[in-house]
């Protein structure tokens, strides 16, 4: 026997087709008295901690049951929320590899990963990642324990406190399971590779006093490489008349030399000759990266008394990681009197060390989650529910880069007073590719070791229940109070602090802040069982917060909703948010990366000599000639510890519409507008970069640039973190819902549809925008879910639709680009031969769609972020039950 839930029969078969717009959460029951044997249920609703009888409320909430989870080839929570029509932006996942470092987030609304919070039955998750990190790894929670996913597209800090700005993602686990359950699957792109397995082990048991889960899952998600993919082979497409790829990197085996006329290469006598055949790197890069995941969970709970239980929840989740990418590109200027300098003045070389071998990541996450606490309910009054809660969570990671080299120890090689071949080698760096001295290659390489993590403590307590009578019913309370600590860290290598290596150099961080904090909440009924208005109540939250780190303030929520009738209703809320800067934010020490950018000084010799471009540009370079030649360029990221929180006015207003005379069927409508302000972002560099030189002196400053005496390259620029930043984002969710019983069979229909209206950070609106550096904020996104089913199968279908986009991101150099809409096509099936045994398998991207081509991609070509670059990918799966 298989116990899911506690919910009615009608909303589990709703939750099978993703139909319920707003979820309930379990509670533990405790026994009941004959007076209350026939009282209707009531339940908590996600963005509420008031229990009441009816499942929907002010605020849109939606549902992803474990149901349709198990259909999917899902390994993982974020390939799950990703699809979310709510999502954009920019989201790390598997096919994340320059910058994810093996981490998957959620990013609700594009406002970012740090700014949508997620709770694990309804109690924060500790941040996870590689070290001070602000937002869930979503990798930390395994699908095997999870029941069901609920996402709240709402604000909500006045309930949950911080981060709770462009919604919630509360991850009900499983709590009531009686038997045991096995489960394995494989899964693997039409290409052979991505070769994933997946299996897992849930058992659990209950008594008359309490019950238990107890699961264990294991993931091995195989890799893909770039090469194997005709989109992706061969940066911007670029080959010529023989299929070879012309495109890439001016940072080539063998070195690039420019003495002030150019790029070019030597021959094997060291005669130098202008220009270069570039280099392919992405024939190096992973296009899928591997991963390995073990968890563990349990929960259980043992009932004291007939008003009282204690509980306990934990989780633990062990992660390895890696990323690939082509061998180390490095700089250097190399005096005239440099080892077998044939140009007898200063130079400056750009080479790739295809010697040493490839770039590795690879991350090692132990991540652990334990709640421990009591609840109850006191027979004061009308009674009332209370619980008392202790949550510990924290996250300890090692995070190592093989085969970077150590520039410092690469001048001493070249710097005849001090190599001497016995502690340090002596050697050409004018030589082609493989001439370099093993001596020499041993003696600059390095492996790049970092360590890191995160860590909270929280006590909660809560009480809720009937507070009074008016005539329009009873008025509903909850109130609590709540203590949290965090802390995080991350201690870079010592090359890398020094910055001594090719990598970026990189401040270690630490730091942590405490938060006392206290909220009300109210739900009261204004009117009921008149004409047009069958119901009439308001919702009401306040919170106060006080920081350690910048102080005290307030939140607050006002929702109304007003039933006219069975079948329609109409919701609304205004509410305020705030997000508290982070660890990372405040105490975060500088850090390198290597940003796709364009270089204005870039081709500046076409230009009028009138234009101001061209007047920057001369004054800071002097070379007519400079070609710039590389979209990465080097930008220190910065930071300051007198942040103040993010703020936000967030409005919803919908209705929802459940006709009695169609039975089955479901329609709701949400308008949403967030405006936040004091924005902790970073500047957006290539506006910055691009206003610098066409006039501003203020965006000059800001950026601190310098440039290569030589080359003109830029070789030092700055992008700070700031808190002035204005986001503003607006749109529609519309979800229609059918089920009903045709032909002998269950049918259902669901329609999930977003329309963006705007997006717009600091003014520049990235509505229907999409480039390599934010991702993708299309117009139009929608899910169209189909399932058939009879008592031993189920099949479905579904397509996902991304609106087409306008990559303008270089509009200033004339490249503007639309793509055109896509449309993905998944099938699955399932099968039951009996109560032990079932399959399932299924295929997503049916029809194998390509990304599109992207003029700023950020990699692969495109933005593997936003779009599928995987292909068509089969699943399928065994599950026993016992």
């Amino acid at each position: 026997m298989f116990l899911n839930s506690k919910l009615s029969n009608s909303v589990r078969v709703a939750m099978a087709f993703g139909a319920v717009s707003a979820a309930a959460v379990p509670s533990y029951s405790f026994a009941a008295d004959d007076a209350g044997a026939n009282a209707v249920e009531k339940i908590q609703i996600t963005g509420s901690r008031i229990r009441r009888t009816d499942m929907e409320t002010a605020s849109p909430v939606s549902i992803i049951s474990a149901e349709d989870i198990a259909l999917g080839s899902f390994t993982s929570v974020d390939q799950v929320l990703q699809q979310n029509t709510a999502s954009s932006g920019m989201a790390t996942g598997a096919a994340t590899n320059n910058g994810g470092a093996g981490a998957a987030r959620v990013n609700l609304r594009g406002l970012g990963s740090n700014r949508t919070l997620v709770l694990v039955n309804g109690r924060r998750m500790v941040n996870s990642g590689t070290g001070a990190d602000s937002s869930v790894d979503l990798n930390t929670i395994p699908l095997a324990a999870i029941e069901r996913i609920e996402v709240l597209k709402d604000g909500a800090s006045a309930v949950y406190g911080s981060d709770a700005v462009a919604g919630v993602v509360n991850i009900i686990t499983k709590k009531n399971f009686e038997g045991l359950e096995f489960t394995a699957s494989y899964a693997g792109s039409a290409e052979g590779d991505a070769n994933t397995g997946d299996f897992s082990l849930t058992t659990g048991g209950s008594s008359d006093k309490g019950n238990f889960v107890l699961g264990l899952s294991y993931v091995d998600r195989g890799s893909a490489m770039q090469s194997n993919r005709s989109f992706s082979s061969c940066p911007d497409y670029e080959y010529d008349s023989e299929g070879n790829c012309v495109a890439g990197s001016s940072y080539i085996p063998g070195g690039n030399y420019n003495a002030g006329d150019g790029w070019g290469t030597l021959d094997a006598d060291k005669n130098w000759t202008a220009g270069y055949d570039a280099y392919n790197y992405s024939a190096r890069s992973y296009l899928y990266t591997p991963q390995k995941r073990i968890g563990l969970f349990a929960n259980g709970n043992y009932q004291l008394t007939d008003n009282s239980q204690v509980y306990m929840e934990t989780l633990y989740t062990k992660r390895t990681s890696t990323q690939k990418m082509a061998p180390s590109p490095i700089s250097a200027t190399l005096t005239a009197d440099a080892t077998g300098n044939p140009f007898g003045e200063a130079v400056s070389m750009r080479r790739r060390m295809t010697e040493v071998g490839d770039r590795i990541f690879d991350q090692v996450t132990d991540t652990i989650r334990l709640v421990a606490g009591a609840q109850g309910t006191w027979d004061i009054g009308n009674g009332y529910d209370w619980d008392l809660s202790y949550s510990y969570g924290r996250n300890d990671a090692t995070d190592r880069s093989s085969n970077y080299i150590n520039l410092t120890k690469l001048y001493n090689t070249m710097d005849s007073s001090v190599c001497d071949d016995v502690t340090i080698p002596c050697q050409d760096w004018f030589v082609n590719e493989g001439e370099i001295s093993q001596e020499t290659l041993d003696y600059i390489t390095y492996t790049d070791q970092a360590s890191g993590g995160n860590e909270f403590a929280i006590v909660n307590f809560n009480i809720s229940g009937d507070a009074f009578d008016l005539p329009a019913g009873t008025v509903g309370f909850a109130a609590g109070a709540e203590y949290r600590r965090e802390k995080g860290w991350y201690q870079p290598d010592a090359v890398t602090v020094s910055g001594d290596g090719s990598a970026s150099a990189q401040d270690p961080t630490s730091g942590s802040y405490n938060t006392t904090q206290v909220y009300a909440e109210f739900a009261v009924p204004l009117l009921a069982d008149l004409p047009a208005v069958k119901e009439l109540s308001l919702d009401a939250a306040v919170r106060w917060f006080d920081y350690n780190t910048f102080g005290s303030d307030l939140t607050w929520k006002l929702g109304l909703t007003w039933r006219l009738n069975d079948s329609l209703m109409v919701r609304g809320v205004a509410s305020t948010a705030f997000r508290a800067p982070t660890v990372d934010e405040l105490y975060g020490g500088n850090v390198g990366s290597y940003d796709y950018l364009t270089d204005p000084c870039s081709g500046y010799g076409s230009l009028s000599s009138d234009s101001t471009v061209y007047q920057n540009c001369d004054a800071q370079i002097g070379n007519t000639s400079y070609e710039y030649t590389d979209s990465q360029i080097e930008t220190t990221y910065t930071t300051v510890d007198n942040l103040s929180p993010e703020e936000a006015d967030t409005v919803t207003v919908g209705l929802v519409f459940s006709p009695t005379f169609l039975d089955g069927f479901s329609a709701t409508v949400d308008y949403y507008n967030i405006k936040l302000t004091n924005a902790i972002s970073r500047i957006d560099t290539q506006v910055y970069l691009d206003n610098c030189y066409a006039g501003s002196e203020s965006h000059c400053s800001v950026l601190s640039l310098t440039r290569d005496e030589i080359t003109g390259n830029i070789d030092y620029m700055e992008a700070p973190l700031t808190n002035v930043g204005v986001l503003e984002t607006s749109g529609v969710d519309v979800n229609l819902a059918y089920n009903f019983s045709a032909a002998g069979l269950d049918w259902g229909v669901n329609l999930d549809t977003t329309r963006l209206i705007k997006y717009t950070d600091d003014g520049v609106d990235y509505t229907g925008k999409i480039d390599g550096i934010n991702g993708g904020y299309a117009e139009w996104k929608a899910n169209l879910g189909l399932k058939v089913s009879q008592d031993d199968w189920t099949v479905s279908y579904k397509a996902r639709y991304i609106g087409s986009m306008t990559d303008d991101y270089y509009a200033s150099y004339d490249l503007v680009q639309e793509t055109s809409a896509v449309v993905y096509h998944d099938v699955s099936g399932q099968y039951f031969f009996n109560d032990t045994w079932s399959v399932s398998a299924g295929v997503d991207n049916l029809f194998n769609k390509k990304p599109p081509y992207i003029y700023s991609w950020n990699d692969m070509n495109t933005v593997p972020e936003v779009y599928d670059v995987m292909g068509r990918y089969y699943h399928a799966k065994v599950t026993a039950r016992f």
